[in-house]
C-alpha cells in the first residue's frame, strides 16, 4: 500500500469521516482552564489528553494520557471545562462512544506512538508563549534526499524562515535530530520548532536560520518510511552497523542543503536522546562544516560495546561550541552525567546543563531555546 492511502487508511480507521461541524474549536481561557465541546449525537464522549490535576489550580505533566468525561450542557452538546491548568503544550482527542477522533477543528496535529493528536498550546510564561503561534511564518518543505550508501531516498522537512530571501543575505542552518521512536515532523509537530524560532527572531533574540530536520530512523526503509516504523524501531532497536549507515547518510544531506539553498555553510546540529548521539557523531564526521552540537538527554552506552558507533569524542576535530542537557529527572541522567565525566578526561570544552524535567518534549523545547541563544552568542 502507497503511503498517500496508508494515511487515507489509517484517517478513516480513527473515525476522521465525522462531520467536522459537530466540534467546536477548543477555548483556551485567560486563567488557563480550557473548554472543549463536541455537539454530535453521542452517546458517551470523552476527552482523552496527557495533562492531570494534582491540586485545585495546577497540573503535572504525563506522558500517559488520562481520560475525561464530558457531560451534556443546556446547549445539548457534550462539553468539558478544566480547572486552570499548568503553562505547557498539551495533546489531546475525543472518544466518542469509544471511537477515537482527533479534533478535525484543529490543524495543530503530532504523531505519537502511530496515533495522531490534535494539540493546544496555554501561555502564560516566557517559555510557553514562545510555542503560541508566531505573527509570521516562513515555508515549511517536505521533501526527500537521496542517500547514495543506502541507496534510496530518506524524507526530510526543511523550514524556510519568514526572513528567507535568496537574493539577500545568506542563512545559517541548524539540523535538528529526533528520537528513536520519532519522524521528520517530530520537531515541527511536538518540538514547536518553527513557533519557537519565529518568535524568538520577532524578539530580537536569535537571527533566522534554516532548519533541516531528517528522517534517521535506523528501521526505515525505502518501501517503509519512519511514520510506518518509529514504533517498531524502538521496540526493537539495535544500532550496529545500521546506525553508522544513517550518520553518514546525513553528510549527502548536507551537500544537498548547501547546493540548494542560500547558506552561509555555518552549520550547527543537535538531537534529543538518541538523536543526540546521531547529531555528534554526524558533526564528528564533518567537523569542517559543524561549528556547534546540542545533545539534548543524550543517550551514551554505560559499557562501550563492540557494536556501538565510536561514540563523538575526539580532541583532535572537536568542534568550538558541545553542550550537554540534562534532566534531573530524566531516566537517562546517569548516561548525560557520564557523557559530561568523560568529555572533561578527554579535556573536550563543552557546557553542561541540568535542567528540570524528564526524558519528554516538555524539556527538550527548552533545552532548544537555549541551545538557540548560544549559538547567537557566537555571533
Amino acid at each position: 500500500m502507497g503511503y498517500g492511502l496508508w494515511v487515507i487508511g489509517m484517517m478513516l480507521g480513527i473515525g476522521m469521516v465525522m462531520q467536522a461541524e459537530e466540534f467546536l474549536p477548543v477555548v483556551v481561557h485567560e486563567d488557563g482552564s480550557v473548554t472543549f465541546r463536541y455537539c454530535g449525537e453521542a452517546k458517551h464522549v470523552k476527552l482523552q489528553s496527557d495533562f492531570q490535576y494534582v491540586g485545585e489550580d495546577s497540573t503535572d505533566y504525563t506522558d500517559h494520557p488520562k481520560n475525561i468525561k464530558m457531560l451534556k450542557d443546556s446547549t445539548g452538546c457534550f462539553s468539558v471545562t478544566t480547572r486552570p491548568i499548568q503553562p505547557e503544550t498539551y495533546t489531546y482527542c475525543y472518544r466518542v462512544d469509544g471511537k477515537r477522533v482527533p479534533d478535525p477543528m484543529n490543524n495543530d496535529t503530532a504523531w505519537q506512538k502511530m496515533h495522531k493528536w490534535s494539540v493546544f498550546t496555554v501561555g502564560g510564561t516566557p517559555y510557553t508563549n514562545l510555542y503560541l503561534p508566531p505573527e509570521r511564518q516562513g515555508e515549511l518543505i517536505q521533501t526527500h534526499w537521496y542517500c547514495h550508501e543506502e541507496g534510496f531516498a530518506r524524507r526530510v522537512n526543511i523550514y524556510l524562515p519568514a526572513d528567507y530571501d535568496p537574493d539577500e543575505e545568506p542563512l545559517d542552518v541548524l539540523y535538528l535530530m529526533h528520537g528513536i521512536n520519532g519522524y521528520e515532523g517530530a520537531w515541527t509537530e511536538r518540538g514547536r520548532v518553527i513557533q519557537i524560532m519565529e518568535n524568538m527572531v520577532a524578539q530580537g533574540r536569535i537571527k533566522p536560520m534554516i532548519v533541516v530536520m531528517p528522517d534517521v530512523n535506523f528501521a526505515a526503509t525505502e518501501e517503509l518510511p519512519s511514520l510506518h516504523t518509529m514504533w517498531n524501531s524502538l521496540m526493537t532497536y539495535s544500532r550496529q552497523k545500521r546506525a553508522r549507515i544513517v550518520e553518514r547518510s546525513l553528510l549527502d544531506l548536507r551537500v544537498h542543503i548547501d547546493s540548494t539553498y542560500h547558506v552561509t555553510g555555518r552549520n550547527a546540529i543537535a538531537g534529543l536522546s538518541d538523536g543526540a548521539r546521531v547529531a555528534a557523531n554526524t558533526a564528528k564526521l564533518d567537523p569542517k562544516h559543524f561549528y556547534a552540537v546540542g545533545m539534548f538527554s543524550p543517550v551514551v552506552p554505560r559499557k562501550q560495546r563492540k557494536t556501538d558507533p565510536e561514540i563523538f569524542i575526539d580532541p583532535e576535530t572537536a568542534l568550538t561550541i558541545y553542550m550537554v542537557f540534562a534532566g534531573k529527572d530524566d531516566l537517562f541522567y546517569g548516561n548525560a552525567k557520564k557523557l559530561h565525566k568523560r568529555m572533561n578526561k578527554e579535556g573536550i570544552p563543552h557546557e553542561y546543563i541540568v535542567i528540570g524535567g524528564g526524558h519528554y518534549w516538555r524539556a527538550w523545547r527548552k533545552c532548544l531555546i537555549q541551545f538557540l541563544e548560544r549559538l547567537n552568542s557566537e555571533e
